[in-house]
């Protein structure tokens, strides 16, 4: 039986500021992700100590609970990190790592497993640099105190990074294929995003009846899952992925981009939010989404869907989206666990798609004529067929299908 991990989690607020009590729930709910039991939670309002983020009191408070690890809220740089370690022989951990190892543990697919490496090698590289400067002035022996480093290990961990770099190039490159072979054949590609936890699993399983995992806690999806639903007689394929949390690393979008340009690539982006969530707390959850869209790259038309409706009245729930008018100003209020709402969503997913374009085109009436006509009803809506010298047909369909066809004489009706 696998011991139990315990932890201590440490937060440091600037006394310049408002008190954020979301930042300890939402360390406390990251370090129950990733494991751990929490045996205490201190917090302290000061500026940055140099040497260990928090003042030395508040370390030695700590580890007076005999934790294992010591989690920061607040990111460590490569000196504070040695000097916890030296002076009082602990492990410590701040949120990017703990989410990193929450990752980690996650990650089943190859490509899950190359894109946390190689966030964890983005996030050492200029550490591993800082170390070692530190160390060649004889400030400290190396990276983490962990011993003698020669000047080679940053070198490899660059050529390293190249190697996984590009070995997810070649991932994106067959997921844009993958994409385009769907378009193709006729599919609107349709991402769930948003902040981690806000119900995208669920509410795939309630649009598309499916039983992808689905679990109240963070980032129970790393690796894009998807599934097909007809929207008013489109066919969609609608794809979940990672979710978003607050002052995510520019680095950690890049090392994900592979799976993130599911959200980048798609035609339409269903942002999902917790209308739960007491309105300062939604509206930070919020813009931390939407920031994240744009370091995406996201040029798509966005939905933004307010979960877990059936946990309001109607009078909270109308308070909460005037409150956020700006940041989501034509909302659908659903739930993904009573199927509230979910018939409003399927038709403004309808409305948003980009229309598709009617044709009419001549096929030979031959066997491959006969073919190509199977395929089309198949991909496209065929709307009228004239059976003469020529099949005639008139249809509505995605641009990449008439391509695909070879149609050259198909003309926009």
């Amino acid at each position: 039986m696998d011991e139990e991990k315990t932890a201590v989690l440490l937060i440091r607020e600037n006394p310049s500021k408002s008190p954020d009590p979301y930042r300890i729930n939402e360390l406390r709910g990251l370090a129950a992700a990733a494991g751990y039991k929490v045996l205490a939670e201190i917090l302290q309002r000061r500026g940055r100590d140099q040497r260990f983020q928090m003042g030395r009191g508040k370390i030695e408070e700590a580890l007076s609970y005999h934790p294992q690890k010591l989690i920061f809220y607040n990111a460590l740089s490569p000196n504070q990190v040695y000097n916890i370690r030296c002076e009082y022989s602990a492990q410590v951990l701040d949120r990017f790592n703990l989410i990193l190892e929450i990752f980690s543990s996650r990650a089943s697919s190859r490509e899950a497993k190359l894109q946390v490496e190689l966030a964890r090698l983005s996030y050492d590289a200029p550490q591993v640099k800082n170390a070692l400067a530190l160390k060649k002035r004889g400030e400290q022996p190396g990276f983490r105190g962990a011993g003698a480093y020669e000047q080679s290990m940053y070198h490899d961990i660059r050529g390293r990074m190249a190697k996984i770099r590009l070995e997810l190039e070649c991932v994106q490159s067959m997921g844009e294929d993958r994409r385009q072979k769907r378009r193709e054949q006729g599919f609107d590609l349709v991402a769930l995003a948003g902040y981690t936890n806000a119900g995208k699993s669920t509410l795939m399983n309630s649009l598309t009846g499916s039983e992808v995992v689905a679990k109240d806690q963070p980032f129970t999806t790393l690796s894009p899952t998807t599934r097909a639903l007809e929207v008013f007689g489109r066919k969609v394929l609608l794809t979940d992925t990672v979710g978003f949390i607050d002052d995510l690393p520019h680095f950690l979008i890049k090392a994900f981009r592979s799976t993130l340009s599911e959200i980048s690539e798609a035609d339409l982006v269903l942002l999902v939010a917790d209308i739960s969530d007491p309105i300062d707390l939604l509206r930070r959850k919020l813009i931390a989404s939407h920031k994240a869209l744009w370091d995406c790259e996201v040029t798509a038309p966005i939905v933004t869907i307010l979960n877990k409706a059936d946990r309001l009245d109607e009078m909270e729930a109308s308070l909460k989206v005037e409150s956020i008018k700006d940041l989501a100003p034509y909302p659908v209020l659903a739930s993904a666990v009573t199927g509230q709402g979910l018939g409003v969503l399927e038709e403004c997913l309808s409305q948003r798609l980009q229309p598709l374009k009617e044709y009419e085109i001549s096929l030979p009436y031959t066997s491959e004529g006969l073919s190509e006509l199977s395929r089309l009803y198949e991909t496209t809506e065929l709307l009228t067929v004239s059976y003469e010298k020529e099949l005639i047909v008139r249809l509505r369909g995605r641009e990449e299908t008439i391509a695909k066809a070879g149609l050259s004489g198909a003309r926009l009706r």
